[in-house]
């Protein structure tokens, strides 16, 4: 059985602790963007590289992909190597966007730089509670947390608002070379930050908290996994459909304008909310009232034809979605430990991709009648709203968690 973690204090926080969390959200960011680099122009992509539209698409299903099939590795290393992994990690995004410049209007690179970014992405991303709880104290994590998670809705916004006019004024040359310089800026820092800097830590890391094992058996990660699942699947199809359905309600080039506004509430909601719920410890509350305003802002998107008022609802929605995301990380460290941050990370990540599957894929039963996917979308967010009703009050801290789960097993 592994040892009851008591983290403290090791040294005094150094001054470029802000510059640590800094690089590691460009890295966050330019990520995302890079990966999602051909989403924006998909249409023009596909013609560029003599291949369907449907397989431009699967470009961006690759990172998906590699967080659930390299989740469980990736966790598993950050949490016993924790800089040697991130480094490789870095290397990995910042050779990526560079590979698919060897040629930029072939998809046959396209794929294999795709292919190189998003398996460094686990790396890198399911360190994201980690990170914070090395340099920074239990009362500062949130903030730095949702920081942190707004980086990603950046790195959406990035792509979504720069892949246009960049196609348009280069070409796909211009887009590759753009995505490229900011994949390898963010990915070297990183690398440099983690393998060169090595700026100490500041909270003491002492053994697990818990077994791993016994780790992926607490109801309470579950359960956060089945928020993380809704918020997870309502972006995805949000991103995936917004464009065809809109185009199907008569609204035909409007789904890119809801995107943005969805994602510019949501890096609102992921800065603001995560805190105020963790300093009024109301995270339970914050969960529950995040699922109730999607399901209830997803039936108004169904009502309405307004495109002024679409924007507004997509906003609200945005704010108040994307905001789980950081709340339910942090409670998964306060669950798990420190020693076990990036493996509950990536079990939530694991379990999130897989479970939002079905909001990608369910609107295609209803796409003949438009608004019912909005209602379809909404109907499979209230599990994610039970599952935030079922969780205990408070975060269970690990120390009381891992009592709870031994005693459970005898």
């Amino acid at each position: 059985m592994g040892t009851v973690e008591s983290a403290h204090i090791a040294t005094r926080p150094p001054a470029t602790r802000w510059a640590v969390v800094a690089v590691y959200a460009a890295a966050l960011t330019a990520s995302t963007a890079t990966f999602l680099a051909y989403a924006a122009v998909a249409p023009r992509v596909g013609a560029a590289f003599g291949v369907s539209e449907a397989a431009v698409g699967n470009l961006a299903l690759l990172s998906p992909l590699s967080l659930v099939l390299l989740g469980p590795v990736s966790g598993r290393l950050l949490d016993r190597r924790f800089e040697t992994t991130l480094a490789v990690g870095a290397a990995m995004i910042a050779v990526g966007p560079l590979v698919r410049l060897v040629d930029p209007s072939s998809y046959g690179w396209a794929l294999a730089g795709q292919v190189l970014l998003t398996s460094g992405t686990p790396f890198v991303a399911n360190a994201i509670t980690k990170y914070p709880a090395r340099y920074f104290s239990a009362q500062e994590r949130p903030t730095v947390i949702a920081l942190l998670s707004a980086s990603f809705y950046v790195g959406v916004l990035v792509a979504a608002i720069a892949g246009p006019p960049l196609y348009e004024s280069g070409g796909i040359s211009r887009l590759v070379a753009f995505h490229a310089t900011i994949g390898v800026a963010a990915g070297t820092a990183l690398l440099i930050m983690v393998a060169v800097v090595r700026v100490p830590a500041v909270v003491a890391e002492p053994g697990p908290a818990f077994v791993r094992g016994r780790l992926r058996r607490t109801r309470e990660l579950w359960l956060l996994a089945g928020v993380i699942s809704g918020l997870f699947g309502l972006f995805n199809a949000f991103i995936a459909w917004i464009e065809t359905v809109e185009d199907h309600l008569g609204n035909a080039g409007f789904g890119g304008p809801l995107v943005i506004a969805l994602t510019l509430g949501g890096v609102t909601g992921a800065i603001t909310v995560p805190g105020l719920a963790a300093k009024r410890d109301a995270r339970r509350t914050v969960l529950i009232a995040i699922g109730v305003v999607q399901v209830v802002g997803l039936l108004a998107i169904a009502a309405t034809g307004s495109r002024v008022i679409l924007l507004v609802l997509a906003v609200i929605v945005g704010f108040f979605m994307m905001a789980a995301l950081p709340v339910a990380f942090e409670w998964s460290e306060i669950h798990a430990g420190t020693a076990n941050a990036a493996s509950a990370t990536a079990f939530l990540s694991i379990l999130g991709n897989l479970g939002g599957v079905a909001f990608v894929l369910a609107p295609q039963l209803v796409l003949d009648s438009p608004r019912s996917v909005f209602i379809l979308l909404a109907a499979l967010s209230i599990p994610g709203v039970l599952a935030a009703v079922r969780l205990p009050q408070t975060p269970t801290p690990h120390c009381v968690a891992l009592a709870n789960t031994a005693a459970s097993n005898h």
